[in-house]
């Protein structure tokens, strides 16, 4: 019973859209004159009538007359403002004559009958230009440059542990395959004869013994002597 009745009223809705898109592109319909129609004297003139009113492309003026009694003459403007009907663009003469607005500007319109453009019967109109909707320019979204990405080894991990230096950066370390230099030993200085003969050689001083030299040869004569104290001792306890 819902879907029917949302068809239904759907299908009103798309019939009433085509009327209204078929009366738009038909254009309204307007009554030169007003109620008087095309006349001589209207109530209204033709210059208020066509002021308050607004024409658009494809909206069309009916001009209502007796046929053989008077005519509508489409004119250009220097022929409008002189009343010249010898030359018209366009003439309608069938009665209630019909004239469709196929361009936007001005129009210019007068009677055919002699003496009446003269007299005041004669309509000027102007159809307004076509405008289509300006629609807002869309801007497109701004365009993000992408952050570069950060080098590894610019930038050490933060899980990885950071040690102090072992050694300061100045300090080096000798290479394993240095060896001590060895020093070559000084010849003995030689002693030179006043009468020139032959020069006979200095001894070198013998070096006094190291500290080290005295106190093991100290050592040894004490244990000598505590060695001999003991083998005695142990052969007086065999005795007894």
């Amino acid at each position: 019973m819902a879907l029917s009745s949302f068809s239904s009223n759907g299908l009103a809705f798309l019939l009433l859209l085509a009327v209204a898109l078929v009366d738009s592109a038909r254009g309204c319909v307007f009554y030169a004159g007003g109620k008087d129609g095309w006349v001589l004297n209207p109530s209204e003139s033709y210059g208020h009538w066509a002021e308050r009113n607004r024409f658009q492309v494809n909206d069309s003026i009916v001009f209502k007359y007796k046929k053989g009694e008077d005519s509508v003459l489409v004119v250009a403007e220097q022929d409008f403002d002189s009343c010249d009907v010898s030359n018209p663009i366009r003439k309608l003469d069938g009665g209630d004559s019909r004239f469709v607005f196929e361009r936007s500007g001005p129009f210019f319109f007068v009677s055919g009958a002699p003496g009446r453009c003269e007299r005041g019967q004669k309509l000027a109109v102007v159809v307004m230009a076509v405008r289509r909707p300006r629609w807002p320019p869309v801007s497109a979204p701004p365009v993000l440059s992408p952050t570069p990405a950060s080098s590894p080894a610019s930038s050490p991990p933060r899980w990885a542990p950071q040690y102090p230096p072992l050694l300061p950066p100045s300090a080096t370390l000798p290479p394993e395959s240095s060896v001590a230099p060895v020093l070559s030993p000084t010849p003995p200085p030689t002693l030179t004869t006043p009468t020139g003969g032959t020069p006979v050689p200095v001894p070198s001083p013998v070096p006094a013994p190291s500290d080290h030299a005295v106190t093991g040869a100290a050592g040894i004569t004490s244990a000598k002597s505590v060695l001999r104290t003991l083998m005695i001792i142990i052969g007086i306890v065999f005795l007894v």
